[in-house]
């Protein structure tokens, strides 16, 4: 929206734009400003080549910045323009208690990975941090131990990096494969983010453990590039970074216009898991029970099966099945069925153009009002809602 005075908004945008993560960010802030601006965005990544320029000369009404340094926030909130920042460093300590900001629920990460993990039915757990001892990694980490502790488990953490270790991965990569061998197997890994999850699979294939049958790995960021380049295929969690983007630019437009502002500062929950080949099943020791998951996950979520196909799959008692769904997933087979078909569900509501309809014909539910009550108790929301709030997005 433009100025009172009728001139448009001049933004800097203070991005550097080589992950991934601060990328989707940065679209959308774009975006937001394509729908409600016009304004004109002007991007300062700090790229080889990039000339430098004065905010101060630029006359610009307002800064979006991207996890600033106490000393470059104090540079810029000295031209007394409105400044919003996304991913600040850790926000209890100043000057961020008092600044608005954007940023992602890294606690949360931790969480929907550990729940993630539990559904599975895994006994053992490791968190690989990341090398700089970032803020948003330790509370991933907790996030991912408390949501185990809670479950009766613990959580064995690869951490304390030397100089060299920092600064190389060849330096690291031995004592890296020399703690993936230590792992009781079946193990899985919640890395900080997906390049330290690559690497894990890197320093698995050279050990030669299998993934995910020895060890599962998940990510964070869903960065496309990393996660479908490795073998196998990464999983990774879907932060929402577009949507943060859209809400710190929202918060700038009001602080540019004097709007009033309900919450100045915003923290964000994680979407979705997409899980890929790196997790899954196929890390159960028991062979019945890794067949019988096998067949709900290709399966369930696109026609009906019971109790009974699960176990002649299996090939064993349904007794024995039922018992070891109890054991080892803390579920019976028609639970785990249920929360495969409502998993396709959800993808479908975020990821598809189908109606309602169509997704119900897909996933083999009766009809709209059974699945809508299943679906409203596991989620709290009806299907509208879900697929209005979790709709992927571009990058998302």
């Amino acid at each position: 929206m433009q100025k009172p005075d009728g001139s448009i908004p001049k933004v800097a945008m203070i991005f550097s734009t080589r992950l991934k993560g601060v990328r989707t960010i940065c679209r959308g802030v774009l975006a937001y400003a394509r729908t409600h601006g016009p304004w004109r965005c002007q991007l300062l990544e700090g790229r080889d080549g990039e000339q430098g320029i004065a905010l101060k000369d630029l006359a610009i009404d307002g800064v979006i910045a991207h996890n600033l340094s106490h000393d470059e926030y104090d540079r810029i909130s000295a031209i007394r323009v409105p400044v919003v920042l996304c991913e600040p460093g850790a926000t209890d300590t100043l000057p961020w208690r008092n600044v608005p900001y954007v940023k992602m629920d890294s606690y949360g990460v931790g969480v929907l990975a550990g729940n993630y993990y539990l559904e599975r039915g895994y006994k053992s757990f490791a968190y690989v941090d990341e090398t700089l001892g970032r803020h948003w990694s330790a509370e991933r980490r907790q996030g991912f131990e408390d949501t185990l502790k809670n479950a009766g488990f613990g959580c064995t953490v690869y951490s304390k990096f030397n100089g060299r270790e920092r600064r190389s991965w060849n330096a690291e990569c031995p004592r890296m494969i020399k703690f993936l061998q230590g792992l009781p197997k079946p193990t899985a890994i919640f890395a900080a983010m997906d390049g330290r999850a690559r690497l894990v699979l890197d320093a698995c294939a050279e050990a030669k453990i299998r993934v995910p049958e020895e060890i599962a790995v998940l990510g964070v960021d869903n960065d496309p590039i990393l996660c479908e380049s490795t073998v196998p295929a990464l999983s990774s969690i879907r932060t929402g970074g577009f949507r943060r983007g859209q809400k710190a630019a929202e918060l700038l437009d009001a602080l540019i216009h004097g709007w009033p502002i309900q919450h100045k500062n915003v923290v964000m929950e994680p979407l979705s898991i997409v899980t890929r080949e790196s997790t899954g099943y196929d890390a159960m020791r028991d062979p019945a029970l890794s067949r019988a998951l096998r067949f709900i996950r290709s399966e369930a979520p696109q026609r009906r099966i019971d109790v009974g196909d699960v176990v002649r799959v299996a090939g064993c008692s349904r007794r024995y099945v039922e018992q070891h769904f109890r054991t080892q997933l803390n579920a019976s087979v028609r639970d785990v069925i249920l929360r495969t078909r409502l998993a396709r569900v959800r993808t479908l509501l975020e990821s598809s153009n189908l109606s309602i309809g169509e997704i119900i014909g897909q996933c083999g539910f009766a009809n709209e009002s059974h699945l809508s009550v299943l679906f409203k108790k596991s989620t709290g929301l009806s299907m509208r809602d879900y697929r209005k709030q979790n709709r992927e997005l571009p990058d998302d």
